[in-house]
């Protein structure tokens, strides 16, 4: 029924740009971290002339900028993956402060800009005596979408969450209402949860989808917190059918 479910949704929410099974918790992150490492790369590239993966080499003159891969960590909500937390820390250099604070705010600039999960979690300014180079410190935080090929932000994410069977009213046969839950998860890159739950309310509130099936009713919702500046929300609705001994 996770089908039926799917292809309502593509039809009824065309808000969200990517609607898809939730993916399993066990996963390789290497692939997200890679992903997250170019478009740093990108970011980088158009603030300062030289990028360069892990250490800047030895007799460079800057300006110019480093990024190292902290880490790449599955985020889960209740079993199921929803970003990639790609962490990586960052080092502009200049030769003066005074260049160094402009190149600092157009990668802010275009870190604010990026259509990508991406945040800013912590900075710090330096100067190395030895070099005479002003240095900056980033930690910058990426959210990759679990779903591979995801078509971008707003993300719904789909999943049976629980089945629950009622006893049987009847003495001489069973025959049992089964409740059947299912989680939704909402992930945007701005503020618009609400109106995305009001279109994934329209879409399934009353809806029967099968002719034997009870209507879709909500159950509850619960706001989530997840890295690269993401807004998310989770819901559960649930329908109900019948099963009975042949």
């Amino acid at each position: 029924m996770l089908n039926t479910l799917l292809d309502r949704l593509r039809t009824k929410c065309p808000s969200f740009a990517t609607i898809a099974p939730a993916p399993s918790s066990a996963t390789i992150t290497t692939v997200d971290a890679a992903l997250a490492s170019s478009s740093l790369m990108s970011l980088l590239s158009a603030v300062v002339p030289g990028v360069f993966a892990v250490e800047i080499p030895e007799g460079r003159t800057p300006p110019d900028a480093a990024y190292r891969l902290v880490s790449a960590q599955p985020v889960e909500v209740a079993g199921t993956r929803v970003v990639t937390a790609v962490s990586f820390v960052v080092t502009l250099r200049a030769p003066r402060y005074e260049v160094l604070i402009p190149l600092l705010s157009d990668l802010e600039a275009g870190i604010a800009g990026s259509t990508d999960a991406i945040s800013i979690t912590d900075a710090a300014l330096d100067y190395d005596p030895a070099k005479g180079h002003y240095l900056a410190g980033l930690e910058v935080q990426y959210a990759v979408a679990a779903v591979p090929g995801a078509a971008g932000w707003p993300m719904l994410l789909v999943d049976a969450d629980a089945l629950t069977g009622l006893p049987s009213r009847y003495d001489n046969t069973v025959r049992q209402r089964v409740n059947r839950g299912y989680s939704f998860t909402l992930v945007c890159a701005t503020d618009a949860i609400a109106s995305l739950r009001a279109e994934l309310e329209a879409a399934l509130l009353g809806w029967q989808q099968a002719p034997a099936a009870e209507p879709f009713e909500f159950t509850h919702g619960l706001p989530l917190s997840l890295p690269g500046g993401l807004y998310a929300w989770r819901d559960i609705y649930s329908d109900a059918g019948y099963i009975k001994q042949p």
